[in-house]
């Protein structure tokens, strides 16, 4: 029953101002969004290496970046920076500034705790402009945190979403009351999400001018959200990077559309929840609307909701080296169905749904997280790590049992010179270790068990500074 109190509904037209909130109520509010924002963060720092795919490449690269003028490393010899008004640099950016004050892997773990929690931050602020009154059902957003992107380790997409869901949010509070300043601001918010992620800022401004249009806005107002986007779209094409040459175009077919769709809203680890929250989805949709007199259509979300789901079917899986694109637009159909109608007190009901969805799913990613770590922590060990590099730099084509840590590596012509060189940038960006020269000698690479040796040293040693 807390619950009810905690979102107690009361209707609120556009223009009236929510009623305040009794003191116990805050109070109460404020437990429950510390309770949850504890468990949002719980997996991350419950774990050492968290188990996202692609994150580890891109803390690579954010370490790299950071030292690529270090005269302790040797990234300046194999790596250089090419700085432009390019999207994608949110996380570099992000993990060269936390590294002046932070060791890398902290430097990570606080950047993927934003992400988790932006984006159902940024979920409960959209949700607030485009259905007031209707907080509760921001639940919901809660299971967007640990969505199938991020568990994949596309953070950047993670804080693209958060970026897209805070510059709609602000966009409809312009269209109430427009001023220039509003208007800059939403700007300055739809540029910012360009340098996050392309396809989340193609996104907002789908979003941006199907609702314009759909709510029957005056000409003028489409052409102010268009502008919004215009400054973004010519950086794009002035970049140098808005090619394609025709090929690796591939279609999903209706099937695969459909069970890619659900996968990307319900992936996680556990096939019994997997299969239960769409079914907890479908019967609070019908619980929403059954005999609910309550229950009002807000027909521009209906069209915007139509345009994107229209937008999945016909996006492409794959455009050159891009892939899953089409799925990117699962999280956002999501939300503006939460604010397709105005539910009444039924949202309270809705949104106990979600909260336990919410539990349970973040329950599982932890565990899993936990359960990962044996993996993880031997894949780290650097003679596994420096055989999986050689296999696949020096082309070695016997058997990976024959590369023995013992084995000696330069008079059986494994490693050579400029293979030697790339070993130490790698080993310094993979352990965030400084090599001296005067340390690159046989006797340090002479095999595989004494390169081991010298990267365990290395970090046992204090941290450099960033």
């Amino acid at each position: 029953m807390a619950l009810f109190a905690l979102f107690r509904y009361k209707p609120v037209n556009k223009k009236e101002s929510i009623t305040a909130v009794p003191s116990k109520t805050t109070v109460l509010r404020i437990l429950l969004m510390g309770l949850i924002g504890t468990a949002l963060l719980l997996p991350v720092w419950l774990v050492r290496y968290p188990p996202l795919l692609d994150y580890p490449n891109h803390l690579a690269r954010g370490f790299v970046l950071a030292h690529l003028n270090d005269p302790a490393f040797h990234f300046r010899g194999f790596y250089r920076a090419e700085w432009g008004p390019y999207p994608y640099l949110g996380m570099d950016l992000a993990l060269v500034t936390l590294q002046r004050v932070l060791p890398a892997e902290v430097a990570g773990k606080v950047f993927l705790s934003l992400c988790v929690l932006a984006v159902p931050l940024a979920a409960w602020w959209f949700m607030r402009q485009a259905n007031p009154g209707h907080d509760a059902l921001a639940l919901w957003g809660l299971l967007l945190a640990y969505n199938t992107f991020f568990l994949e380790g596309f953070v950047n997409f993670q804080l693209g979403l958060a970026f897209s869901f805070v510059t709609i949010g602000l966009w409809l509070r312009y269209l109430e009351h427009p001023t220039k300043k509003r208007w800059l601001s939403v700007l300055a918010l739809a540029t910012a999400t360009y340098f996050v992620h392309l396809i989340a800022f193609v996104l907002t401004a789908f979003i941006v001018l199907a609702y314009t249009a759909a709510d029957r806005r005056r000409l003028r107002d489409v052409g102010l959200a268009g502008a919004l986007f215009a400054p973004c779209v010519l950086l794009y094409a002035l970049s140098g990077i808005a090619r394609y040459d025709g090929t690796e175009l591939y279609f999903r077919d209706w099937t695969e559309k459909y069970y890619e769709g659900l996968a990307a809203l319900r992936h996680g680890y556990s096939p019994r929840l997997e299969t239960l929250t769409p079914w907890v989805i479908v019967a609070c949709v019908v619980l929403a609307w059954v005999r609910n007199s309550e229950f009002r259509i807000q027909r521009p979300w209906v069209w915007v909701f139509v345009g994107l789901l229209v937008l999945y079917c016909a996006l492409p899986d794959e455009i050159g080296e891009s892939w899953d694109i089409d799925v990117r637009v699962v999280p956002l159909l999501f939300a503006t169905l939460l604010v397709l109608a105005r539910l009444g007190r039924r949202q309270c009901v809705v949104a106990v749904a979600a909260l336990l969805l919410f539990t349970l799913r973040t329950a599982d990613v932890a565990r899993n997280f936990v359960a990962k770590q044996a993996e993880l922590s031997g894949m780290a060990q650097p003679a596994e790590r420096v055989r999986d590099f050689l296999i696949e730099e020096a082309h070695w084509d016997g058997p990976r049992a024959e590369l023995t840590d013992e084995l000696p590596l330069i008079e059986s012509h494994v490693l050579d010179s400029m293979l030697l060189l790339r070993l130490v940038a790698w080993a310094e960006a993979e352990y965030g270790i400084a090599i001296a020269d005067a340390e690159v000698v046989p006797s340090n690479f002479g095999s595989i068990a004494q390169i081991a040796q010298l990267i365990s040293s290395k970090l046992e040693e204090p941290t450099l500074p960033a």
